[in-house]
């Protein structure tokens, strides 16, 4: 595991057995959910359509999204709860 992560492989190691290693996922889930839905789907989408593209296409894919992304009121949403110290609360999709 230590070199896997060495090489870049994995991003991170969790010691322990199985109980932390669910500990940390489930960490990681709930953490991804508080997140601005339209960022996580454009993420994911971004992803998919950058890994059967070229570079360049995968980049105005991603400009695409990113116009796209600041349509929504998410960013306004998130610098909002940011100044304020507060949990932003997204609209579902």
């Amino acid at each position: 595991a230590a070199t896997a992560k060495e090489m870049g492989l994995v991003s991170r190691v969790i010691d322990g057995g199985r109980d932390e290693v669910m500990a940390a996922a489930l960490a990681l889930a709930r953490h991804i959910a508080e997140q601005s839905p339209v960022a996580i789907v454009g993420t994911k989408a971004n992803l998919v359509y950058s890994r059967d593209h070229s570079v360049a296409d995968g980049l105005d894919y991603v400009a695409t999204w990113n116009m796209a992304g600041l349509q929504s009121d998410d960013l306004t949403v998130a610098a909002m709860a940011k100044m304020a110290k507060e949990r932003p609360i997204f609209s579902k999709l």
